[in-house]
């Protein structure tokens, strides 16, 4: 099998989850796989090379940085991650060569900060993987027609993985973060939420896209039209995950989980997110649970006519989130 294996920035960010990579790297191929790795800049920002602590250098300039000189200032996190990367796999005797978005044959189009994948030239990294090589690739960017890099927006190396996947028509891409899959909540939120073994592409969709921060939305789009399957996996154990496939390979419950994400620094939004079709009475049973909670909230609109929003203080958020979860998950 030909395996995409994305890891984000807290499975790169230390000595000891960089060598996790290292045996996720190795198991595939002594299962005989062929592996491209897609990474993401290392750590969360304050980390040395993460990409918000990077463009936190251009703070002291206001004014002075447009959107092709940021791009290319975000895009040095992950040629960072992909040149340590592949020096540690080839110190461990496994043969790897970094590549830019741009000697990956990555293209992209749209705006600066928020562009999407565009034609992939697969031959370029499949000569590095014909030569024996592992290709570490760097997500998130991809190059104009100019040689401009355009970064793909938060999230975006999981869009990359996906792309490159479909364009050498890889049988998995498997999506490594510090959860063992997609949880029907955020955890840091809702302590017990459990994690699912199977979503539909348009439910995983529906949920990243009103804030659940697991998975990048375009890549769910991305994968369903090229009938790509995505695994959301633990770098840090060895379970399945969770399986991102055609919708109808598995019933999905009416209540697909809560979503947040945060408002400003002291406001988070929460959405509660149901099967399409099967919102009316999800929606009125969670209006009915926040009146009952007395929490100072405001429901907020919602055009997905399947899911309900509400803006609560951050400091209330993970106890509105909780009786929310537990009121409709039941």
């Amino acid at each position: 099998m030909l395996i995409v294996q994305k890891f984000g920035g807290t499975s790169l960010a230390d000595a000891a989850s960089r060598e996790l990579l290292v045996g996720k790297v190795k198991k595939a191929r002594f299962a005989g796989d062929e592996v491209i790795l897609v990474v993401s800049a290392m750590g969360r920002k304050g980390d040395p090379y993460a990409t918000d602590t990077l463009l936190d250098l251009l703070n002291e300039f206001p004014g002075g940085a447009d959107g092709l000189t940021k791009d290319l200032l975000a895009s040095s996190g992950e040629i960072i991650s992909a040149c340590v990367i592949a020096s540690l796999l080839n110190s461990r005797g496994i043969g790897a060569q970094p590549m830019t978005a741009y000697t990956a044959g990555i293209f992209a189009e749209g705006p600066f900060g928020d562009a999407a994948p565009g034609k992939i030239d697969a031959d370029r990294i499949r000569a590095v993987l014909d030569a024996g090589f592992v290709p570490v690739v760097t997500g998130f960017q991809g190059a104009d027609p100019a040689g401009n890099i355009l970064t793909l927006g938060r999230g975006g190396s999981d869009t990359s993985a996906v792309a490159i996947g479909a364009a050498l028509g890889a049988d998995f891409v498997d999506i490594y973060k510090d959860v063992p899959g997609v949880a029907k909540a955020d955890p840091r939120l809702v302590k017990d939420a459990p994690f699912m073994k199977f979503i539909d592409y348009g439910s995983m969709f529906r949920l990243a896209n009103h804030g659940a921060r697991v998975l990048h939305d375009k890549s769910a789009l991305l994968a369903k039209s090229a009938g790509l399957r995505i695994r959301v996996r633990s770098t840090f154990d060895d379970g399945e995950g969770t399986l991102i496939g055609p919708a109808g390979e598995s019933p999905m419950p009416d209540f697909l989980g809560l979503a947040s994400s945060p408002v400003g620094e002291d406001r988070v939004r929460i959405v509660a997110v149901f099967n399409i079709g099967q919102g009316a009475g999800g929606i009125a049973k969670a209006r009915e649970t926040a009146r009952a909670m007395g929490f100072e909230m405001t429901e907020l609109g919602c055009s997905d006519p399947d899911a309900i929003a509400f803006l609560c203080a951050k400091s209330e958020a993970a106890m509105f989130a909780a009786r929310m979860f537990e009121a409709l998950e039941c």
